[in-house]
């Protein structure tokens, strides 16, 4: 696990991303925590690793003014404006479905304000993954996505898919499907910096 980890920080950096490894998620915490300016704007699409490092409390403790559609008692309108919102964010902090050894950052999404502003809006994009997101390839990326990420997730929602009952993704055409947008980052976005820890646990889906 040593060494691709290795591999991976290096694959990052030669294209184009700022990373490093990070021994634990209290250790994230406290770097992230400094790195974001305390006036920034802080969008936090959909992301348990985020919220299992407590950012999200952590941010509006300090008065931080944090877009987050995840708040209890939003209506539907709030939660919509909430992810656009997300999109003109000064710092975006997200996690990813999985990192390649080879360097690419890899996402699938349903609604798609995770992965917009991941391209293009905000000045700063923050990933964090444990050690659990990292795979070889682009090939292992998806097959990560579609038995482990994307059934996990929906079984959290309580969808009712196909994934959720055999454990893994058939491609379904359900209305409730929640993998309908893929990317895949090969370079840092061309006006976008990014940060990226990769943390030694497991964290997130």
């Amino acid at each position: 696990m040593k060494k691709n980890i290795e591999n991976t920080i290096n694959a990052l950096e030669k294209h184009g991303f700022n990373a490093e490894f990070v021994a634990d998620a209290e250790a994230a915490k406290k770097k992230i925590l400094e790195r974001i300016p305390r006036d920034a704007k802080v969008g936090i699409p959909g992301s348990k690793t985020i919220r299992q490092l407590g950012l999200d409390k952590a941010l509006v403790e300090r008065g931080a003014i944090v877009f987050d559609h995840w708040q209890a008692g939003l209506s539907e309108e709030q939660v919509l404006k909430m992810r656009k919102a997300q999109l003109r964010s000064d710092v975006l902090l997200s996690s990813a479905n999985a990192i390649t050894e080879t360097g690419e950052l890899y996402n699938m999404d349903g609604v798609g304000n995770r992965i917009a502003p991941m391209i293009f809006g905000p000045e700063l994009v923050i990933i964090v993954a444990g050690v659990n997101k990292l795979v070889p390839d682009l090939n292992a990326a998806r097959e990560r996505l579609q038995k482990i990420a994307a059934p996990r997730r929906a079984s959290e929602l309580n969808l009712k898919l196909n994934c959720t009952a055999a454990g893994e993704c058939d491609d379904c055409n359900s209305p409730g499907r929640i993998c309908r947008a893929e990317l895949i980052l090969h370079r840092q976005p061309a006006l976008t910096e990014y940060e990226i820890y990769i943390v030694g646990q497991e964290l997130g889906n």
